[in-house]
């Protein structure tokens, strides 16, 4: 009987050592709900792929809360999203997000993720100088890209007031593709400018193209054309919102390292941009590089000079998170 005991004892605490064992190998968190992100089409969306592609892995989180992205076209759906809350996080324009936080203050300036991937393109060899006289076909009329490009023009002493000026870069790449009279000087964007590219070389043709952002840094004595930021609810965890901007930055390392494989990615998720060849072409002209906001403040000072009402006519003293 005693014998009997003493094995059912051992029996007994064995299991339950077992299952304490088990315990303790379970994951100790919970899924704390979905984050829910959106960002403007082209290189806004390219700089958040990697957490996108991830995030396709049923138990993939960031600091327990599940991810849900969504990529839109032009600024009605990023505006609509900050007005309604509908998301936790928005990645838009920089002046964007400013003058809706002055409005609205839901949504505060956190990191920053492209530096701007604007160009001069022409098919024939160009400088500066040809600002001047070439015919000039530009998009961006009352937005922040016409406001860097007058510094650019008032830095090198350029007067023009015959801009033609069309709704998007897509217009302004399609004609560059179909351009035969070669004296005209377009204001394209990356990525879809790598396809243009592609479509010329295929014609034998080249294009020659001037890097818009380094003319803004010549200009401003060594200042950042801040162009896309990430933007979060100003209750938003703070834990979760620091495990984002970890991933986040290795994300953009991934992108910039490995840009072939960051371009399957974004081919697999169909985001509506162009082809992996293309845009394996079009990442490094996509200037997306991570920057706290709190880094970015000089930057985004010299930017709001340039057209204060582009920002709401103040950048709130409590705009960063």
């Amino acid at each position: 009987m005693k014998k009997t005991l003493t094995l059912l004892l051992t029996l007994f605490l064995t299991i339950n050592l077992f299952a304490c064992k088990n315990d303790d190998n379970k994951p100790t968190s919970t899924v704390k709900g979905t984050i829910k992100i959106i960002a403007p089409s082209g290189a806004p969306t390219l700089s958040q792929v990697k957490i996108a592609y991830d995030a396709l892995d049923s138990d993939y989180t960031i600091g327990n809360y599940k991810i849900q992205f969504e990529s839109t076209n032009g600024p009605q759906g990023l505006q609509a999203a900050i007005t309604n809350k509908s998301h936790d996080i928005v990645i838009a324009p920089v002046n964007l997000g400013a003058s809706l936080y002055n409005k609205t203050k839901s949504y505060k300036y956190v990191a920053n993720i492209t530096d701007g991937n604007l160009f001069f393109a022409s098919t024939k060899e160009i400088t500066i100088e040809d600002l001047k006289s070439a015919n000039l076909v530009f998009f961006g009329e009352g937005t922040i890209n016409e406001a860097v490009i007058n510094k650019i023009f008032e830095y090198n002493n350029i007067t023009r007031n015959d801009i033609t000026f069309l709704s998007d870069t897509n217009m302004t790449n399609a004609q560059l593709a179909a351009d035969k009279e070669e004296n005209t000087i377009y204001l394209v964007a990356e990525p879809s400018l790598s396809k243009t590219v592609q479509e010329l070389k295929d014609q034998n043709k080249t294009v020659y193209k001037i890097d818009v952002q380094e003319e803004f840094y010549k200009a401003t004595n060594g200042l950042t054309f801040l162009q896309a930021g990430v933007f979060v609810k100003s209750d938003l965890d703070k834990e979760f919102v620091n495990a984002y901007l970890t991933t986040l930055e290795d994300g953009i390392d991934f992108i910039n390292e490995q840009p072939d494989k960051a371009s399957e990615y974004a081919t697999e998720l169909n985001l509506g941009l162009p082809p992996k060849n293309v845009l394996t072409a079009a990442i490094p002209g996509c200037n997306i590089h991570f920057r706290l906001a709190e880094d970015c403040k000089d930057s985004l000072n010299a930017l709001f000079e340039l057209n204060p009402k582009l920002f709401g006519g103040h950048i709130a003293n409590d705009f960063y998170f």
